[in-house]
């Protein structure tokens, strides 16, 4: 995909007008000029006239052989201030027509010459380039790109609307270079989505010290800056390789190609991801109208935005577009279960080693954090915030006092709430842990994760470091993440029929009129027995050797974790599943669903009595499923079955 700086890239005809326009606004802003400046001598302007007669003549006379030399230099003036890379001659519609506009131009200045008022004369000229006035046009430069991005955040001050707004001016600005906004046509717009859907869903996460080309000297004269098409052409690279390698597979359904595939294959931006950065360039769209900008293109629907993606997808039975879109789902009771009796709650081996099993339990944020994320719904960063203060007793109930304060700003106004205690924490000896703590631990809850943080962005590094911790322990599950665990108590709360007011009021979310504050501050005890009607089937016990409450066990999955791998037919449903123990990966059985001899699927009866097999032999286990969708819908379905 060629992008707005490249050579061979066709020029548009809203790239070509905007360019004449510029080559009419200097033009017309010099007659102009001289004519206001005063008329000279009568002699001297009739050769003038006639010098300007000879020049639309031999402009006329070169143009018939497509011969543009003399006017050359003033069209690539333009395309190089408005980043249009042109081929080493003119095209000869762009030239034709700088050639027309040449000719027009000399004529006009002559009439001015001549006597005539040169706005005058010129207002038809204008009129087909721009609706403004003359004089408007003359003084008004075109909105740019990057003038209308800087305006975006004056029209959207709010901190949470930065990102977005950045993303789209750094990817637009990649695509289209500081271009004009009435370039930026729909067509234009569906060719920046078709390029902006190839960019790796990582892009820009891995510079910083690795992004400089790692082929290039590392000396300061030779760094090299990767590019977003850098990042674009080495995804593809990779993916074109990994496509060659499995295509040629022996023995594998296209199914089981494509979920190969799936696993393998570079992720790339999501529709969703798509559709934020339409957002975006529609609101800079607006800024630009903000800014006098007269012919503001159309910003194109989502459903534009699809058709074009998928319009440009390759003609391949073997295509997989790889996006990895988070959907959040909840933590499943097993893997529930083996966060809150592994390692970090049971026992580990040292402070550096929090996934390896011992006898240390460190009570600090890597084990206070997700337990209050997990048991109130909270936002992430609402409990790295809280400060040691912010634990009240409020009508006999232990509670948190989220986001009051200047520093604790929340998503919205109504995620100011009071929340109480858990009786689960409150069982694992929270207060006692709180009122123990010394004046060199400071005024926050937990120091240690804010220190983290070398930006205003606390929860990113305390959730890498604790993805790590989860990676080690087998845990670490692409949709049942750090952040559905918030999912995970409102789906326990849905689950025991608490209201729906009371759940948004602990979730922080907009409540109709009723201020959030108010309203939680004063149904303490409610939302007490509304929050611990999420029943983890924890047991706790005091443990001497650590001298407080500990987690012994968890009654969610009894079972030995076991591991299901699948194999898929044609039809992307199962055709063969093994399952083997996660402690040493010992196959315990395999289920076949097609027959070895004939490679058929087995007749409905049959395949019901093997899923009923494997329904029998995994229940009551913590399973291990394969993280990619299509695979791990497979196994549900047999599952379904049995």
């Amino acid at each position: 995909m060629k992008d707005a700086t490249t050579p061979g890239t066709p020029l548009s005809a809203e790239q070509i007008k905007v360019m004449l326009s510029e080559l009419l606004r200097n033009e017309l802003g010099r007659i102009i000029s001289e004519q206001d400046r005063g008329a000279e001598d009568i002699d001297a302007l009739d050769a003038r006239i006639a010098q300007l007669e000879a020049q639309a003549d031999a402009v006329r006379h070169a143009a018939r052989q497509n011969d543009f030399s003399d006017i050359e230099p003033a069209v690539r003036r333009g395309a190089e201030k408005f980043g249009v890379a042109l081929p080493d001659a003119l095209p000869p519609a762009l030239g034709r027509r700088a050639a027309d506009l040449l000719r027009e131009l000399h004529a006009l200045e002559a009439r001015a010459l001549d006597g005539f008022d040169a706005r005058t004369e010129a207002e038809p000229l204008v009129a087909r380039h721009s609706a403004l006035p003359v004089d408007d046009f003359v003084e008004n430069e075109p909105v740019l790109l990057s003038a209308a991005w800087e305006k975006t955040f004056e029209l959207y001050p709010s901190k949470s609307m930065r990102g977005n707004l950045n993303a789209i001016g750094k990817l637009a600005t990649a695509f289209f270079g500081d271009a004009p906004v009435s370039m930026l046509t729909k067509d234009r717009q569906k060719e920046f989505f078709v390029w902006a859907s190839r960019l790796p869903r990582s892009h820009g996460k891995t510079h910083g010290k690795n992004r400089f080309h790692p082929l290039r000297p590392k000396t300061q004269e030779a760094k090299y800056s990767r590019t977003k098409s850098d990042e674009i052409a080495e995804a593809d690279a990779q993916d074109e390789l990994v496509m060659e390698e499995i295509r040629w597979m022996d023995g594998l359904s296209d199914s089981e190609k494509r979920a190969l595939l799936a696993d393998r294959l570079v992720p790339r931006l999501t529709f969703q991801t798509l559709h934020r950065y339409r957002d975006s360039l529609n609101r800079l769209f607006r800024a630009a109208e903000e800014l006098g900008c007269g012919d503001v293109p159309q910003t194109i629907s989502y459903k534009d935005v699809q058709r074009a993606v998928n319009a440009a997808a390759p003609d391949d039975e073997l295509y997989v577009r790889v996006t990895k879109s988070k959907i959040r789902m909840p933590w499943s009771e097993e893997h529930l279960a083996a966060f809150l009796t592994g390692p970090l709650y049971s026992g580990c081996a040292s402070l550096s080693r929090r996934w390896k099993p011992g006898s240390v339990i460190i009570r600090d944020a890597f084990y206070w954090v997700p337990l209050i994320v997990l048991t109130i719904g909270s936002r992430i960063e609402e409990v790295l915030l809280l400060k040691r203060k912010n634990i009240i007793l409020r009508n006999g109930v232990y509670c948190f006092t989220l986001n009051r304060e200047s520093d604790q700003t929340g998503k919205t106004e109504d995620a100011q709430r009071v929340v109480p205690v858990p009786q689960l924490l409150l069982d694992l000896g929270f207060i006692d842990w709180w009122k123990t703590l010394d004046a060199d631990h400071g005024p926050l809850l937990f120091p240690d994760a804010v220190s983290r943080a070398s930006t205003h962005d606390v929860v990113g590094p305390f959730s890498k470091a604790l993805n790590i911790i989860l990676g080690h322990l087998g845990l670490r599950n692409f949709d049942e993440d750090f952040y559905a665990m918030r999912k995970t108590f409102s789906s326990m709360l849905n689950d025991k029929k608490v209201p729906e007011n009371e759940r948004q009021a602990l979730a922080g979310h907009k409540r109709g009129s009723v201020i959030n504050l108010h309203y939680t501050a004063h149904r303490t005890k409610n939302l007490k027995a509304a929050i611990d009607k999420a029943d983890f089937q924890l047991e706790i016990s005091f443990s001497e050797p650590h001298g407080f409450p500990v987690i012994a066990g968890c009654g969610l999955s009894t079972g030995d974790a076991i591991a299901v791998d699948v194999v898929l037919g044609e039809d992307g449903e199962a055709a063969s599943v093994r399952v083997s123990k996660v402690d040493d990966g010992e196959d315990v059985e395999t289920y076949d669903l097609v027959d070895p001899q004939t490679g058929e699927k087995l007749p409905p009866d049959a395949v019901l009595k093997v899923a009923s097999r494997f329904r029998d032999r995994v229940d009551g286990h913590r399973l291990v499923l394969p993280k990619a969708p299509i695979r791990r819908q497979a196994v549900e379905h047999l599952h379904a079955l049995g």
